[in-house]
């Protein structure tokens, strides 16, 4: 897996926490692998608060990475054997879904 986080590049077999600093969030683009059993293979998140790579070692049977937002009071986590790439970059508005 493959994270890039505000246009750099982070080792992702390390343990990250990365939390917002403004008040917005992040813009989370997940693209999943092509063997990944979710039908949809890229997905946009926005205002994500915290990110958290290898949050478990063990979430149903795998490593995972954690998605949280504080705004929208959501989450969810991703094994990363699912997932090909993540690409977080600051957002400064309020997701507005006409807009994806």
């Amino acid at each position: 897996m493959k994270i890039t986080y505000l246009g750099k590049k982070l080792d992702s077999s390390i343990e990250h926490e990365l939390l917002s600093e403004n008040e917005y969030g992040f813009k989370v683009e997940i693209n999943h692998t092509k063997e990944s059993w979710y039908k949809q293979k890229k997905q946009t998140f926005c205002n994500c608060t915290e990110v958290h790579n290898l949050w478990s070692l063990d979430y149903m049977g795998g490593a995972s990475i954690a998605f949280e937002s504080d705004i929208h009071s959501t989450g969810f986590t991703r094994r990363i054997d699912t997932i090909e790439s993540v690409n977080i970059e600051m957002v400064a508005q309020l997701f507005n879904p006409f807009l994806y």
